[in-house]
């Protein structure tokens, strides 16, 4: 299924749905269960996509050695007009909006202190969490995804208007929704168990795929190895995906200074792009409590696979988790479910050490994912951004027109 005369194979491609997504939850699938709403694939559905079209490329076997292929995504992407890519990010769960005054406003959640004489049950001593104004209106819809762009000046506290956020981003169009079934020959009216509907994620133009494909939103990955132009199936119903090759540089680098000012700020924010899978439920398996010194009973730890930085974990913003399971095509049975951190989820750390840390650990943590479990992490969950950020933010520095 390789196309000819595209450009030449790269570790960094996009998928360009050819048909709207199908992507289950694994919830039960019969004529008493309703569809699934349309969802964003989860990562290890295009893992599981990208492996099985290398594998096809380079004639290698369809064995457990394709699984150790490690991929960071997936990533919505739209080309713009001179061919570059557009990039898109989860609303973070510290931006809420707000009808206020007949006004449509973004404001920023940010952990903070106890007011005097209020507390909390929260768990490890955990700051909580709170609007950085007060605030009578009431919250109301917006845009689901944020411009990459809006998102980093969103990170450097920026303030960024609804209008702004609305006209950048993008919300997921209602669901596809069809019907199928399977008729009793006999007769003549449907088999039991197989009258059931399917609801996918149509990623093309408003315009539509026939008026203007080039236009259309598409999914950018990073692989550890190089694919080339091909035909893939993504998703349920064996849907057509186009892969693309594209440069290396359409992959987001870490801004100048970023490092630097993690270090300066003494601690970080860490926005969870896709989503998280993590043994002890809402947070990361590798922070453990520490037992001794200046950060006794908190919970510290480095992510999977790195020795720095260690970090101490402040407070975390999150929305309500989501079921994940899937086919076991090895086994040939049905994987456990497991519970999904949405993508979006914020967590604030300290740096445990800020005078031992460098630029190198922290560019490390660049985009890299922070699962606990390391098949997860080759699989895409857990994709992190990290971004400066002090205790004393919300005090000491107040929001800035962008």
């Amino acid at each position: 299924m390789r196309l000819p005369e595209q450009a030449e194979p790269s570790p960094v491609v996009t998928l360009l749905p050819l048909a709207p997504i199908i992507s289950r939850s694994g919830r039960p699938f019969d004529d008493q269960a309703g569809p699934d709403s349309a969802r964003f694939p989860p990562p290890s559905t295009v893992a599981g996509c990208l492996r099985t079209a290398w594998a096809r490329e380079t004639n290698s076997p369809f064995s457990d050695a394709l699984m150790e292929i490690g991929l960071h995504g997936p990533l919505l992407a739209r080309p713009a007009p001179d061919g570059s890519l557009c990039l898109f990010a989860p609303r973070p769960a510290d931006a809420l909006y707000f009808n206020i005054d007949d006004a449509q406003r973004c404001l920023r959640a940010e952990p903070g202190p106890f007011a005097e004489g209020c507390g909390a049950d929260l768990p490890d001593g955990l700051l909580p969490v709170s609007l950085s104004e007060d605030s009578e209106g009431k919250e109301i819809k917006g845009p689901a995804w944020w411009a990459w762009e809006d998102l980093i000046a969103f990170r450097e506290r920026h303030e960024l208007s609804f209008a702004q956020l609305e006209e950048q981003g993008w919300s997921p169009p209602d669901g596809d929704r069809r019907t199928h079934v399977a008729i009793e020959p006999t007769t003549y009216a449907a088999k039991t168990g197989q009258l059931f509907q399917t609801e996918g994620l149509d990623l093309s133009s408003p315009q539509g795929i026939k008026d203007d494909p080039g236009s259309d939103f598409r999914l950018l990955i990073r692989l550890e190895r190089p694919l080339g132009a091909a035909l893939a199936h993504l998703g349920g119903e064996r849907r057509l995906a186009r892969i693309e090759p594209r440069p290396t540089a359409a992959w987001p680098a870490m801004p100048p200074g970023w490092a630097a000012a993690i270090r300066a700020a003494g601690g970080l924010s860490l926005t969870l792009l896709t989503p998280g899978l993590f043994s002890a439920g809402y947070r990361p398996g590798w922070l453990a409590k520490a037992a001794e010194g200046a950060h006794a009973s908190r919970l510290v730890g480095a992510p999977t696979g790195l020795a720095a930085p260690e970090l101490v974990l402040c407070a975390a913003a999150l929305g309500r988790w989501q079921p994940h399971s899937g086919w076991d095509l090895a086994k040939q049975k049905p994987r456990a479910g497991r519970k999904l951190v949405p993508a979006g989820a914020v967590y604030w750390f300290a740096l445990a050490e800020p005078e031992k840390v460098t630029d190198s650990d922290l560019a490390a943590l660049w985009l890299r994912s922070v699962c606990d479990n390391e098949q997860d992490c080759r699989d895409g969950f857990g994709l992190a951004l990290p971004a400066p950020w002090s205790l004393g933010d919300g005090k000491t520095q107040r929001n800035t027109p962008a």
